[in-house]
């Protein structure tokens, strides 16, 4: 059996196990950690209109994750998504990271995957909680959940997804201060970027 290069699993990923298995491909990302939380958020949304949703929803499916944290689309989104654009651009080039079809579909699944995990984490899953742990303890039983996903689906070590607990904690204290879900999902998106700035086996060519 050949030792598995560990050099291969990225500064945030556990060394690879008995098996050898490490997570070294956009697709096993999109696999395992973006099919996983779509389910999840599919599941949880069945179970939400079950349950009758949220009060005053009117049966309508904006209504029933609170369709006005959702709609509140601002001009300084606006002026917030084009920053992190000039941002990433500007990193990459930075990096050495060349600009191609690989790293716009990157770039387009960590937005993808902010929105899901946001829309999951900060407003279906508690809401599901709330009756039986409570507004503070669905919260940070979602974020729980949230960090500990990480830890199985990507594989990240211990100390980044205690890293990631907290974020989140951050986040749903400041959607409940802001109410403001889209600013929420650019920040979430942001912070994904700055943490993996390129797929799997994309090397940055900066030393």
């Amino acid at each position: 059996m050949t030792k598995p290069n560990q050099n291969r699993r990225g500064r945030l990923q556990r060394q690879a196990g008995l098996n050898g298995f490490l997570i070294d491909s956009f697709r096993w990302v999109l696999i395992r950690h973006g099919l996983t939380m779509s389910l999840l958020l599919i599941i949880c949304l069945g179970l939400l209109v079950y349950s009758g949703g949220y009060p005053d929803s009117g049966g309508n499916f904006l209504g029933l994750i609170g369709g006005q944290a959702v709609l509140a689309l601002k001009p300084q989104h606006y002026g917030l998504l084009f920053a992190i654009l000039v941002f990433v651009c500007g990193h990459w080039l930075w990096r050495g990271i060349h600009i191609q079809r690989q790293t716009l579909l990157w770039l387009c699944y960590l937005g993808i995957i902010s929105f899901v995990e946001e829309l999951l984490f900060r407003l279906v899953a508690p809401h599901l909680m709330q009756s039986v742990l409570g507004s503070i303890g669905s919260v940070v039983v979602s974020n729980l959940i949230f960090a500990g996903l990480h830890y199985v689906t990507l594989r990240w070590q211990l100390r980044h997804c205690i890293v990631v607990f907290l974020g989140g904690l951050g986040l749903s204290r400041l959607l409940l201060v802001t109410e403001d879900f889209i600013l929420i999902v650019l920040i979430h998106w942001f912070f994904t970027f700055l943490n993996t700035p390129h797929p799997p086996r994309v090397k940055s060519l900066a030393r």
